[in-house]
């Protein structure tokens, strides 16, 4: 859902970036749209983006970090899935 949510305003930074600054823009501000200006609206989206992509990137590195901390976890412990146990018992 956040990726999508930073695709969708990679998107509207894309859109904007080429306007006039001075045309009309609508934002939507917790369920509300408010009219606008591209010049006010761009920095706002470029700001969340970027708030986005740091949000995206701490969770892919927790992500990971739990990912090996479980690893570590089955192999003390051996612990195994039925799929890992079942492919051991074929070979």
């Amino acid at each position: 859902k956040i990726e999508m949510d930073r695709n969708e305003h990679r998107l509207v930074e894309e859109t904007l970036t080429p306007l006039d600054p001075d045309r009309r823009a609508f934002r939507l501000v917790g369920g509300v749209l408010v009219e606008r200006t591209v010049r006010e609206v761009l920095p706002t989206v470029r700001e969340h983006r970027g708030n986005l992509d740091i949000v995206v990137q701490n969770l892919k590195e927790k992500l990971d970090a739990k990912q090996k901390e479980t690893a570590a976890w089955k192999a003390k412990y051996n612990i195994k899935t039925q799929e890992e146990a079942q492919a051991a018992n074929r070979q």
